[in-house]
């Protein structure tokens, strides 16, 4: 799928940090009352930024080589164990823990933000107050989805929900595998800030060996439940702990051994912390709903309209095409924090030069991918899957273009949250997402698989991408003015 490169994701003064906690005082938080503008840029600085970068992006690349492979090799392994109905019934389940992963109300997404604030700073008293609230809110989240799902899940109609034909998988079967995903999904949800906690401290390449270890055991565990000729329930779960065993570690390893005073402490627990990361993540968590309906809905809606044995051939051909997006993959991560940090430093200059060359190498070459997937993308997964997940190529062709929309957007978008300027886009990524969900479930019943994806590309172009681009040009020229007011002076 697309994951990769999606975004992931009011006004405010001139130099003030994408994020304002450290510029406004907050009760019992270490390093929080009104503290000196971040030291004006230098090229040392500049350097400095660009050669983590750089870094990040070039760890990334292994550690994506290591998870692109993996990916590679367990999609035929699984389809061509499971069948069709069952590989699209996994990929259901997939889809609707990612989109529970975006019930964290934005909070993982601003403790980046938080803590690059402090990196800048050198704060750790600050980055400890917020990473430590950040743990608690999100274990607390944990509990409240786990009564949630305790109280639903008996009521759930799995049947009806993933249009069973009823001479294949059980009804039963499928809410015994919903259920271990979302139990190891629970267990994992604090875990999952390890590699927000690295992103904000521009140490990309150490979160991208722990996901590197994630995927490798995730294949490993996949091939010995092929062995053992496991069921669908095990192979859901297993899948689903690795991963989540990799994000562990990563954070036992930073609390142990690399940023011990970011250990969890009970005195750096801290309301007005939590208060201001739900404050601030509010526009992450709208951006979040958003991208849940454009990224995650779309195998849902497939699913229950025409049966999980299309969502194979929907899931194949949207994962192929995700490859289009590898140097978005690659440079966004590190890209974020990036300009994050400097934005709190000042350093307009270097963000406009790298926002635009980032843009030219991302869009060239996912105009690359995408002519060679146009031509060739149905033989590709005729013979990397099985002939049942070859998709048509009417679908082929607009999955190729809504990469190219995706792309230029993944790419202005990572502006404006680095910023801290995502109200508009917050709002009109909502309404795009409403328009996208409603066209979605209408086409689909008239043209088929086709129509979802031909939903998604025509809600941003009527909705988001003018507003947008808009706004990140703006963004732009005004510091660029506001730079050449400050020299004169």
């Amino acid at each position: 799928m697309l994951e990769a490169g999606t975004a992931s994701p009011g006004q405010a003064p001139i130099y003030r940090s994408a994020v304002p906690a450290a510029h406004s005082k907050i009760k019992g938080v270490p390093g929080s009352s009104l503290l000196p503008a971040p030291p004006a840029s230098n090229d040392s600085a500049a350097r400095g930024r660009t050669r983590r970068l750089l870094t990040g992006a070039f760890s990334t690349t292994l550690s994506k080589g290591v998870v692109l492979l993996v990916n590679a090799l367990s999609i035929p392994i699984t389809i061509r164990y499971l069948g069709a109905e069952s590989f699209g019934i996994w990929v259901t389940i997939s889809t609707i823990l990612s989109m529970l992963l975006m019930l964290d109300l934005g909070v993982a997404n601003s403790l980046t933000n938080f803590l690059s604030e402090a990196y800048a700073r050198d704060d750790h008293g600050h980055a400890s107050t917020y990473a430590t609230t950040a743990l608690g809110v999100m274990v607390g989240l944990a509990g409240l989805l786990g009564l949630a799902g305790l109280l639903l899940w008996p009521h759930v109609d799995w049947g009806a929900l993933f249009h069973l034909s009823g001479h294949g998988v059980a009804a039963t079967v499928v809410g015994h595998a919903v259920a271990a995903a979302f139990l190891v999904f629970l267990l994992g949800l604090p875990a999952t800030l390890a590699p927000k906690i690295l992103g904000g401290y521009q140490e990309l390449r150490s979160a991208s060996l722990f996901q590197a270890f994630g995927s490798v055991c995730n294949l490993l565990f996949l091939l010995v439940l092929v062995h053992r000729r496991a069921g669908l329930v095990a192979l859901v779960a297993g899948s689903s702990a690795a991963l989540v065993l990799a994000n562990y570690l990563c954070l036992a390893w930073i609390w142990i051994f690399h940023k011990p005073w970011l250990a969890p402490r009970r005195k750096h627990l801290n309301r007005g912390a939590a208060r201001r990361m739900m404050q601030t993540g509010s526009e992450f968590f709208i951006l979040q709903i958003a991208a849940l309906v454009v990224f995650n809905s779309d195998n849902l809606v497939v699913t229950h309209y025409l049966g999980p044995l299309e969502v194979a051939s929907y899931s194949v051909a949207w994962r192929l095409v995700g490859y289009a997006a590898i140097a978005q993959t690659l440079i966004a991560p590190s890209l974020w924090p990036a300009f994050s940090e400097a934005f709190a430093r000042g350093d307009l200059v270097w963000v406009r030069r790298t926002f635009w060359r980032t843009m030219g190498v991302t869009m060239g070459i996912a105009t690359l991918f995408c002519a060679v997937f146009a031509v060739a993308g149905r033989r590709i997964i005729e013979v990397w899957a099985s002939r049942s997940a070859v998709p048509s190529q009417h679908l082929m062709l607009l999955m190729c273009g809504w990469t190219l929309i995706s792309t230029f957007m993944n790419n202005t978008s990572t502006v404006l949250v680095a910023k801290g300027e995502t109200r508009l886009q917050a709002y009109c990524s909502l309404l795009a997402a409403g328009v996208n969900l409603a066209l979605s479930m209408y086409w689909v019943q008239r043209i088929g698989a086709s129509g979802v994806i031909l939903a998604t590309i025509v809600s941003y172009l009527l909705v988001l991408v003018a507003p947008q681009t808009w706004k990140v040009f703006q963004v732009l020229r005004r510091q660029d003015h506001e730079l050449q007011a400050q020299s004169v002076k």
